[in-house]
């Protein structure tokens, strides 16, 4: 297989007008997952460099964030051959199974590029355990209020320079739309039907290193980690990409 240095990997993205970012995110006041409690729980890397979450919803398919495959601003994949998927594993660094990507398809009826959702077909299927298994898809937005299970290996402090080895868990609360539809860099409000608006305390959340990862509800994935609104930790929302509004054409693709 082509092994490529983070250099390599560096020009390349350049040359396709884009840039490898450097994941920043944390499950911030978080505990860590122990086997098995996550089973469906994946890990994105790109050029072995870990940059995103991801989800298994098969044992040939898993789900992540268009902005986790592609260059800001573009909704074009890097080639698929860069990206693995690790699945099975609580430590960022080893065990699990590790399975290339063959094929990344990106829903092109996205809102905004942020929340924008890809496709990942693996090269092989992975291997259900009791570690590993796929997670159902919902197909109905939980209520206001509704409290909702984070996951990922994003930082967990200031001082962590690279993603937390250790996965994650966190719980967040469903909020009105609304008050996910103005960011810190966004002057005008964004109202986007297929975010769901997922708060927290203080101290609490996701950030970049957890974007992709999945928010679970009742058993069922009903988002994936897309765009934060404020500082890691801080007091405002996130959005995810809401999984009922792109249950239609994940099952389209996968069937």
């Amino acid at each position: 297989m082509m092994k490529l240095t983070l250099a390599a990997l560096g020009l390349i993205l350049i040359a396709a007008g884009g840039v490898l970012s450097q994941p920043q995110g944390r499950i911030a006041g978080g505990e860590d997952a122990v086997v098995g409690q996550l089973p469906y729980q994946g890990a994105l890397s790109i050029g072995g460099s870990y940059n995103c979450g991801a989800v298994l919803i098969t044992q040939r398919y898993a789900l992540t964030a268009l902005s986790c495959v592609c260059s800001e601003g573009k909704d074009k994949p890097w080639p698929a051959t860069l990206f693995m998927v690790s699945v099975g594993s609580v430590d960022l660094y080893s065990g699990g199974q590790r399975i290339r990507v063959e094929e990344i398809t990106i829903n092109p009826n996205y809102n905004t590029l942020k929340t924008g959702i890809a496709l990942l077909r693996l090269e092989q299927d992975v291997t259900f355990n009791e570690a590993v298994a796929a997670i159902p898809l919902s197909q109905d937005t939980p209520p206001l209020g509704a409290q909702v299970e984070v996951s990922g290996w994003g930082r967990t402090t200031e001082s962590e320079v690279d993603m937390h080895r250790t996965l994650q868990i966190g719980e967040a609360e469903v909020m009105a739309t609304r008050e996910c539809a103005l960011g810190k860099t966004e002057t005008e409000p964004v109202a986007d039907d297929q975010v769901l608006c997922l708060g927290h305390g203080r101290r609490h959340g996701i950030c970049t290193g957890d974007i992709g990862g999945p928010a679970v509800y009742n058993g069922e994935l009903v988002g994936l980690g897309a765009q934060m609104l404020g500082e890691c930790g801080g007091m405002l929302p996130e959005r995810f990409v809401s999984i009922a509004a792109n249950y239609d054409w994940i099952q389209e693709q996968i069937q």
